[in-house]
């Protein structure tokens, strides 16, 4: 009784219509069913010694208890390592989309934060724009500048220096934006003639007071 009470969590026969020859010296009855079977052992009517026929041999109830015993074992095992390993898988993946979701958190504050910075700059450069004063850009003068370098070619001297002053200090004003730049090659053109006629104006000059002298002598 209290071998079969230790042996009690086995079933008996793995399937519900299963049925069992059992012998005992010599003496063979059934085929029982394991319900039967388990029954009569609990009224102490046959014993763990008592032989049952399994898979064409026979052996004890005791030994066919402990082999049934040793497979629910292996397969209770089984069961708890593909529990574990489903369980260190799902952990796994927990960790991987734990993982993906941070780097794609931090890919996202990252993006918001350039976001936030290139909004600062622009409107730091707009409140630089609108608190530097624009200046007004002056209309160019290449035609006057052309009419003085022309008139002082021939007439004076002082006007195509005066010329050449106003060519190159447009040309500046230009440079930096300040004047209208469509007048650049007409303001070139005039700087160009005044250079010239304020060099043959010098040339002249030169020129006369050297023939001066040489008729005094």
């Amino acid at each position: 009784m209290s071998n079969f009470t230790e042996l009690s969590q086995v079933n008996l026969a793995p399937g519900e219509n299963a049925t069992f020859l059992i012998r005992w010296r010599g003496r063979q009855e059934g085929p029982y069913s394991a319900e039967l079977i388990e029954k009569k052992l609990s009224a102490n009517e046959i014993g763990l010694l008592h032989e049952i026929l399994y898979n064409g041999q026979w052996i004890t109830i005791r030994a066919y208890l402990a082999e049934q015993e040793a497979t629910l074992r292996v397969q209770r095992q089984a069961r708890e390592d593909q529990e574990r390993r489903d369980r260190d898988e799902a952990n796994r993946n927990a960790r991987e989309i734990e993982t993906q979701q941070r780097t794609a958190a931090l890919a996202e504050e990252k993006r918001r934060n350039d976001l936030l910075e290139k909004s600062l700059y622009e409107r730091q450069a707009d409140e630089r724009a609108r608190a530097t004063p624009t200046l007004p850009i002056k209309s160019h003068r290449g035609g006057l500048i052309v009419t003085c370098a022309v008139i002082g070619l021939f007439v004076c001297v002082p006007v195509c220096i005066a010329a050449w002053s106003m060519a190159s200090n447009d040309l500046r004003e230009m440079d930096a934006g300040l004047m209208d730049p469509s007048g650049r090659s007409q303001t070139s053109m005039g700087l160009s003639v005044a250079r010239i006629g304020t060099l043959l104006w010098i040339v002249g000059i030169a020129f006369f007071f050297f023939a001066g002298g040489l008729n005094r002598f």
